[in-house]
């Protein structure tokens, strides 16, 4: 065999190795990237448990009240903003 003929072989045999890994990692991505999108919407199911628990604390409360449970729904909808938008853009 001519030494150009076994150097081909050599970098086909590489090319295919690296081809081979690369799917393998394509894969781990994908997997990956679902686990995280899982954990998103469950955070989001979460957030948004928690936002209709203080509505209808908010709907109940005295006048004092109201405006600290203002400011949790207020961070409950920010964090259920950011949450859709990491889901998006995904």
């Amino acid at each position: 065999m001519s030494e150009r003929l076994e150097y081909v072989q050599q970098l086909e045999t590489k090319i295919s190795d690296a081809q081979a890994h690369l799917a393998r990692l394509k894969a781990e991505q994908k997997e990956a990237l679902v686990a995280v999108q899982h954990e998103e919407i469950e955070n989001l199911e979460k957030y948004l448990d928690e936002a209709n628990v203080s509505l209808k604390g908010l709907s109940g409360a005295s006048e004092d009240a109201w405006h600290s449970l203002k400011e949790d729904v207020e961070r409950l909808l920010t964090s259920i903003r950011e949450t859709v938008e990491k889901l998006l853009k995904k």
